[in-house]
């Protein structure tokens, strides 16, 4: 059973299995493909937004973080890996790939005549007239025309009208969780390659589908114009909503989304996906989402937050989640008598939370990829937002965002909050 039809039965073990052995004998372009194509079935039927793709850039990326591996990734990662033994980077990352394939698994999916279409026939029609065509079509709710014209903007493999356009449209209306603005962004951060059709069409499927449900019919009067989609808009740096965004990561919100939305911002920013003066809009949405306005200096300081509530204790500890590595990813901090992971797993949540102002310098990258563990091999094969969470607060920190104390002490609440048995 190959790692796609694994998936799309819901044969979890299948596919972690079948995963592990795809490694190094497809290019890494190919296995995030397969895996793309598997992520554009989930059909959420219970809320509006599936998170396939969102799950799928976000453990990308923490593999990134790890540092490189030739034969997962296709390219050296800019940033400088986490400097950690390379024994467990090396299981860490492998563990994250099979939590991702048994989430996909995991998910429901849609009926083989409701889900994605490969059959997508393009228009050889100028990219002006194409992304014209695109907006048309989302806010006149018609996914196929929305499909086409999205097929015709990716000719080329670095598709940027598309991408403007789409994190345009997606950032008018981003709802009360940032769903709308981070599906979008996320999923075409991982679009396949021209050369993989069939993965690229299900991902654009994907996308026209959940953009024609979610973007607006007309522009609101107040939005941001942005005149030229043509290239990159010119870098933002959200430095100035530093207090917001750390109050994104204390005020989560439901399931973490209040720091996922932050993140995401700050990614479309740096990458000129937006430009500044959107970025702006979604900073408002992003504090009305919160519900307050930033938190002072003084009442985002580590010392004053411990003062407050602790995170939540468990009555027992959450289930452990098999893969080919995640028993050795735990073997690896109980053997090498990793004090802080028996804190992090303690049935009392305060028990980490008191060690967090004495960590040090150097065991950061340590606790963050022990962070990194804990979300992806405990709980349900099934969840998406304890890892989705754990990866963006993590990043803010690497945007020199937050300080790493306060998304240790965060990621460790959340985990708390949100870990629980199949």
């Amino acid at each position: 059973m190959n790692l796609l039809e694994a998936c799309l039965k819901g044969k979890e073990l299948e596919a972690a299995n079948a995963v592990k052995e795809l490694v190094g004998r497809a290019q890494p372009s190919a296995l995030w493909a397969i895996i793309m194509n598997a992520a554009s079935w989930h059909e959420q039927r219970t809320f509006d937004t599936p998170h396939s793709t969102i799950l799928t850039y976000s453990i990308h990326r923490m593999i990134e973080n790890l540092g490189h591996h030739p034969e997962i990734l296709s390219e050296k990662p800019s940033a400088t890996a986490l400097d950690i033994p390379v024994e467990l980077k090396e299981i860490i990352q492998f563990a994250l790939l099979e939590r991702l394939v048994r989430n996909l698994a995991a998910v429901e999916h849609w009926d083989p005549q409701k889900g994605p279409r490969y059959d997508i026939r393009t228009e050889m029609d100028s990219l002006d007239n194409a992304v014209n065509r695109y907006e048309q079509a989302i806010r006149e709710r018609n996914h196929r025309n929305a499909h086409k014209a999205a097929a015709d903007l990716v000719r080329k493999d670095t598709p940027i009208r598309l991408q403007r356009m789409t994190c345009t449209l997606s950032a008018e209306d981003p709802d009360g969780l940032g769903h709308a603005f981070i599906m979008p962004m996320s999923l075409l951060t991982e679009l396949p390659s021209s050369k993989f059709t069939r993965p690229l069409q299900g991902s654009l499927w994907h996308l026209t589908e959940y953009l024609v449900r979610k973007v607006p019919s007309k522009r609101p009067d107040s939005f941001p114009s942005d005149d030229d989609l043509t290239v990159e808009a010119e870098a933002s740096d959200i430095s100035h909503a530093k207090d917001l965004v750390a109050t994104s990561t204390i005020e989560y919100g439901i399931l973490g989304h209040n720091a996922i939305f932050a993140q995401r911002i700050a990614e479309a920013g740096r990458r000129g996906l937006l430009n500044k003066e959107t970025i702006g809009w979604l900073l408002k949405k992003l504090e009305e989402n919160i519900g307050i306005s930033a938190m002072h200096e003084d009442d985002l300081n580590i010392a004053a937050i411990l003062k407050g509530k602790s995170g939540t204790d468990w009555a027992k500890k959450p289930s452990e989640i098999i893969t080919p590595n995640a028993g050795q990813v735990r073997a690896w901090f109980e053997d090498n008598r990793f004090d802080y992971w028996s804190a992090m797993m303690d049935l009392k949540s305060s028990t980490f939370e008191q060690q967090v102002q004495n960590i040090k310098a150097e065991e950061w990258p340590l606790i963050q990829s022990a962070q990194y563990a804990m979300a992806s091999i405990n709980g349900a094969p099934g969840a998406s937002h304890v890892i989705i969470y754990t990866h963006s607060v993590w990043d803010l920190v690497e945007k020199d965002l937050i300080e790493p104390e306060l998304a240790a002490l965060q990621v460790h609440r959340m985990l708390r909050e949100y870990l629980e048995g199949r």
